[in-house]
């Protein structure tokens, strides 16, 4: 079969956002949008984040004759960015790729570390503060339990809890990542007592997070969730930033009368908000508001499949 490439998931986050920064834990899933890096005769759409994968992909493997064209169009929302990790993603594919042409399945369990290792390394050539949270999601997919440390980052698969019913709502408008974490650092650099303890409140919720959706407890991981998007916002008001603004905001009230919660799922700002609820009824309420508030429940299966081989 001809090799065509290699594609990678998007992902969202369920928890840890800002405190994973500080060694806490983060729940992220892998979702069914997908990043496609695709063998051309000429290349096509690479955001530096692929191009840095690339170069550190062939160093580690050796070149590839052949140029690359990338498709981030599926973690998109008419034209814009849907807020689903499209250049972790599309990092993540194009060293997949890369693998793939020199013989080295993507899919098995130790290429798969060795693609998350490379791209890692390319993505942060680039971004350098980031978490790899989103690295991690796009390389191996599921739902994962994901760590930082001063030795690296240490991920591993966790199985979701059986009831717990997810879903992606569009705000509708793009966030900048960059400069909500400029002013966390601001709020870092003007009152480090205060930072720290906006910090611990999202540390502690994080592990408390995490702990209920490892133990299958979905109405302890609905009311962590409510828990954390609060804090989220407590930490935005101290940093002058809008971490939660008014769509977001909107989407948590909305949650919550319904009977679940919902947060931002990465920074905030806009982008996608993850909802969490344990009753299909409460559920349906809640994607009807959504909807009647002209916010966009997104269509995306979750626990996708890592990075893969494309083939004709």
């Amino acid at each position: 079969m001809l090799k065509l490439g290699a594609s990678a998931p998007g992902k969202a986050l369920l928890c840890g956002e800002y405190a994973v920064l500080e060694g806490a834990p983060a729940i992220v899933g892998a979702v069914e949008r997908r990043a496609f890096f695709r063998w051309a005769d000429a290349p096509g759409g690479l955001s530096l984040e692929a191009e840095a994968a690339l170069r550190a992909a062939a160093g580690r493997l050796g070149e590839v004759e052949r140029a690359g064209k990338l498709d981030v169009t599926e973690l998109q929302q008419d034209g814009t960015k849907l807020g689903l990790g499209s250049s972790a993603a599309a990092a993540v594919a194009a060293v997949g790729a890369v693998f793939d042409w020199h013989g080295h399945d993507p899919t098995q369990p130790t290429v798969r570390s060795q693609v998350f290792e490379v791209a890692m390394h390319g993505h942060e050539s680039v971004a350098p503060r980031g978490s790899g949270v989103d690295v991690a999601a796009a390389t191996y997919g599921g739902y994962l339990w994901f760590e930082r440390s001063e030795h690296g980052a240490v991920c591993r698969p966790i199985v979701a809890p059986e009831s717990m019913l997810v879903r992606l709502v569009w705000t509708g408008h793009a966030a900048r990542t960059s400069g909500l974490l400029d002013a966390v650092h601001r709020l870092r650099d003007r009152d480090p007592s205060e930072y720290e303890r906006k910090m611990r409140e999202l540390h502690e919720g994080a592990n408390r997070f995490a702990s209920a959706f490892e133990r299958g407890l979905t109405s302890e991981v609905v009311a962590e969730a409510i828990g954390y998007g609060r804090a989220m916002e407590s930490l935005g008001k101290a940093a002058h930033a809008p971490i939660v603004e008014s769509r977001l905001r909107q989407l948590m009230e909305l949650a919550e009368r319904s009977g679940g919660a919902a947060k931002p799922s990465g920074a905030g700002g806009g982008d996608v908000a993850v909802a969490l609820f344990d009753d299909a009824a409460a559920l349906t309420e809640f994607e009807a508001a959504a909807r009647a508030a002209d916010l966009v429940v997104v269509d995306a299966a979750w626990g996708a499949e890592g990075v893969r081989g494309e083939r004709a």
